[in-house]
């Protein structure tokens, strides 16, 4: 199924594991629908770069993580050319 961009959202939460992207310092690009399971059932959601965590807080203003950014990026190039 197509991915739209309001299915997409930038959701700002820290990491502790020890990958460049994963540290406390970068936002992650989760889907919108993981986003809200995670807040509201505080269920374990996975971000684009294959993070998972339970999200608790909003985390606004933190750097995106490039891991998540690019496959965003990737998926968004491949919906251009399907259209």
């Amino acid at each position: 199924m197509p991915m739209a961009d309001s299915d997409v959202t930038t959701l700002y939460i820290p990491d502790a594991r020890t990958s460049r992207w994963d540290s406390d310092e970068y936002a992650h690009i989760v889907m919108k629908h993981d986003q809200m399971r995670g807040y509201v059932a505080g269920e374990p959601i996975q971000a684009l770069c294959g993070k998972v965590w339970v999200p608790s807080r909003d985390y606004e203003g933190l750097p995106l993580c490039q891991a998540c950014a690019d496959e965003r990026d990737r998926l968004l190039a491949g919906m251009n050319r399907r259209n």
